[in-house]
């Protein structure tokens, strides 16, 4: 996709430097269009349009890529005021080979006038390449920037990510195990719903983004694997109200906030323990919170170190630039977290694509 772009990029470099010249062509045999014999003028154009366009490429990609983009800028003064003064004469004879003006002029007139108008030309042209190709130099280097800042940014993306999957997973082996060491029947039903999880974390967990109802859907795979840890069933309410069918999220962003819920949900301690998890959406705005119960006493917890709000926070900068709010309410019994995302409409997903930067 890289290389197909580049190639149309030169295409079109290309198709507005003939254009250019082109125009130049014209605009000259329409000036000269009444002083100078028509059979000659077209020759005229060609031979002076040769000159310009040596000038205009030797003073862009020598001396502006060379001298001026490097900082020797009294070289590359000297230079252009060189390549200027050089092309004078030159171009002033190659006019003066061809048949004199039609209009009644003196010789010496003529030819000060062609040196006038070579010198004038001369650095107009040097002028002009100059400025673009600093203008061009600075597009691409921003271009350039640009797309070390998209890699970087993948880069980051897939090592938070990397940091997810696996801690999602080591939880869940978790309590499978328990469940096995006490020949639970609820063993083999609890290995299915894993691997169904397992298969949207490793095929649509590191892709593009997802339908917003399937990343809902396997947060309730999630809850079910976590109820089915305990004996007597667990206070977790999960609420989904107004989800658009064609709205979509990155993937693998909310499950980590369930996670995190439960992990430090005091189930284990308090009979009265909850979590409450509600997604809604309105407009163009998704609205996910959770709400646990929780026992700062118990610090066992947090010996081990889970994904983390700060890894989170991280992926919705990289996801979402600038439009994403995360706030937190920790209160003595219970913590709350809510996040605000705008929905990505199916048609938009391939125009977020093109543009990383957001």
């Amino acid at each position: 996709m890289e290389k197909i772009e580049k190639l149309q990029n030169q295409k079109l470099t290309i198709a507005l430097h003939i254009i250019f010249w082109s125009v130049i062509g014209l605009s000259y045999i329409l000036v000269f269009w009444l002083v100078f014999d028509s059979g000659q003028l077209i020759l005229r154009a060609l031979v002076n349009l040769s000159f310009l366009a040596f000038i205009f490429y030797f003073n862009a990609y020598i001396l502006v890529d060379k001298l001026l983009e490097r900082k020797r800028y009294f070289l590359f003064g000297i230079s252009a005021i060189s390549l200027v003064i050089v092309f004078v004469p030159i171009r002033a004879f190659s006019n003066l080979i061809f048949p004199t003006p039609s209009v009644e002029l003196q010789s010496t007139q003529v030819e000060k006038a062609f040196y006038l108008v070579a010198f004038a030309s001369n650095l107009g042209i040097v002028l002009f390449s100059s400025f673009y190709q600093v203008l061009i130099n600075r597009l691409q280097a921003e271009r350039k920037a640009e797309a070390v800042a998209a890699r970087q940014n993948e880069a980051q993306l897939q090592f938070l990510r990397a940091q997810i999957n696996p801690h999602f997973l080591f939880n869940t082996l978790n309590n499978i195990y328990s469940l096995a060491v006490v020949r639970s029947d609820k063993t083999a039903n609890m290995v299915l719903k894993l691997s169904n999880l397992l298969r949207y974390v490793v095929y649509d967990g590191k892709g593009e983004p997802v339908p917003l109802n399937k990343e809902l859907e396997q947060i309730g795979q999630f809850i079910e694997l976590f109820q089915m840890r305990s004996e007597h069933p667990l206070n977790i309410d999960f609420e989904k109200k107004a989800i658009p069918a064609d709205a979509y999220i990155e993937p693998m962003i909310l499950i980590p906030l369930v996670e995190n819920c439960f992990k430090h949900c005091d189930f284990d301690s308090n009979e009265a323990a909850f979590v409450k998890i509600s997604a809604s959406a309105e407009g163009d705005i998704f609205k996910f919170s959770t709400l646990n119960s929780k026992n700062d006493s118990d610090q066992q917890k947090d010996k081990v170190g889970g994904v983390g709000l700060a890894n989170i926070q991280h992926r919705l900068e990289l996801q979402y630039p600038g439009q994403w709010k995360l706030t937190t309410n920790n209160q003595d019994t219970i913590f709350e977290v809510e996040v605000f995302l705008p929905i990505i409409a199916k048609n938009k997903i391939h125009e977020k694509d093109q543009n990383p930067a957001g």
